[in-house]
């Protein structure tokens, strides 16, 4: 009978550098095809227009016009748009009111409604943004023809109406993309994520075999040991060699930039897997059963990502909750800097912290992990010697 593996124990075998090396490149391919679209364009709004006046026109013409927004309904009532948003067939509204155009012939002022899907941020910020700037542009048209059409010239009539103008630029991200915004974080769980698959899976299962090992040989304890360290080495480069092929593939495919220094986006990674090291040792030191590890490993999955300060700033945290996030998880520590490195090209002077914090959190927590579990598997020892003893009592007391 041959001892040679199936094909199932070899892949189960490959199984933890398989996920380290490959799944944060699909999920990479599969996020950035999803959220790649650069510009916002084409968002479904509705228009009604209770004026039907030659100026509320002008206005319903520009909506039309823009990129950014697609009009595909023109309804009749104020509960209609209501119930096209409600179903999502529309992700805002244009209401112009009776009188419109009548008072601002008169001069008397009057205002355009914009209703805003406020569900989904990114469409929310660009409706208010570009309805704001058409909405300003049009009335200062309007303005510049009342002026014009009361005796004054047109130069004058502009400088006037654009006594002060306000040119806004957005940074870094100006088309308000997803993928932009989303990238560095995404990036930060597929780390994350992969290697707290893989290595407390592997030390509880290494502490298992120092369990059941001769525990009089502690060249035995040493060696499994070593086997572990070799391990997570591997587990390290190639997660390390996953990221950078993510990186390239998010700026070919996705043009997404990569701005900052490799080094420094180097120095960032391995100080993270350093941390996360440290969080293996411990949760591995507390879970006996690899299934329920890879359980609560997958359920922080989300609230880690949700505080770390990169969705939700830290200044606008609770007090003191900041502090404690940053003192028990490093998710901070890896993808703020890396947004800051990637998108804006920052330097030391701002990713010098988050190395620091990083650095010290990796060393608090490199000794409490290894504390923690030496502890665990003397424990597991001396339990095994001392069912050994049991054992041994019983036997001699029989044979007596």
């Amino acid at each position: 009978m041959s001892n040679e593996p199936t094909m199932k124990e070899k892949l189960l075998k490959l199984r933890p550098y398989l996920i380290l090396l490959f799944i944060p490149i699909l999920f990479t391919i599969l996020f950035g095809a999803v959220m790649s679209p650069v510009f916002v364009e084409d968002i479904p709004i509705a228009v009604f227009d209770m004026d039907n006046s030659s100026k509320s026109r002008i206005v319903v013409d520009s909506f039309y016009d823009c990129p950014v927004f697609q009009v595909t309904e023109t309804p009749d009532s104020y509960q209609e748009i209501e119930d096209r948003l409600l179903s999502g067939e529309i992700k805002g509204a244009v209401i112009i009111p009776e009188g419109f155009g009548k008072d601002l012939s008169a001069k008397a002022g009057t205002h355009a409604e914009v209703l805003i899907d406020g569900t989904n941020f990114l469409i929310g910020n660009n409706i208010q943004l570009y309805a704001s700037t058409i909405l300003a542009m049009v009335n200062a048209g309007i303005q510049m023809n009342l002026l014009e059409a009361g005796g004054m010239v047109p130069f004058a009539a502009e400088q006037s109406v654009y006594t002060l103008n306000i040119a806004d630029r957005s940074l870094y991200n100006p088309q308000l993309g997803y993928f932009y915004y989303l990238f560095a974080g995404l990036l930060g769980i597929f780390v994350q994520q992969t290697i707290l698959a893989v290595t407390p899976t592997v030390l509880i299962h290494e502490k298992e075999r120092i369990h059941l090992s001769d525990c009089n040989h502690p060249e035995a304890v040493r060696l499994q040991l070593g086997n572990v360290s070799y391990k997570i080495g591997v587990f390290s480069l190639l997660n390390t060699i996953s990221m950078l092929i993510c990186l390239v593939l998010a700026n070919k495919l996705f043009a997404y930039p990569i701005k900052g220094n490799i080094g420094y986006i180097m120095l960032i990674h391995v100080i993270f897997l350093l941390c996360l090291f440290g969080i293996s040792l411990v949760i591995a030191s507390f879970f006996e059963d690899a299934t329920h590890c890879i359980q609560f490993v997958m359920f922080i999955a989300v609230p880690s990502f949700l505080s770390c300060g990169y969705g939700w700033p830290e200044y606008m945290m609770a007090p003191g909750f900041a502090t404690v996030m940053k003192a028990v998880w490093p998710l901070y520590y890896y993808v703020n800097p890396m947004k800051d490195l990637m998108l804006k090209g920052a330097g030391w002077d701002v990713i010098g912290s988050y190395v620091t914090g990083g650095l010290l959190f990796a060393v608090v927590w490199i000794t409490l992990g290894l504390v923690i579990f030496n502890i665990k598997i003397k424990i597991l020892i001396r339990s095994q010697s001392r069912n050994g003893y049991n054992i041994l009592t019983e036997a001699d007391t029989k044979t007596i």
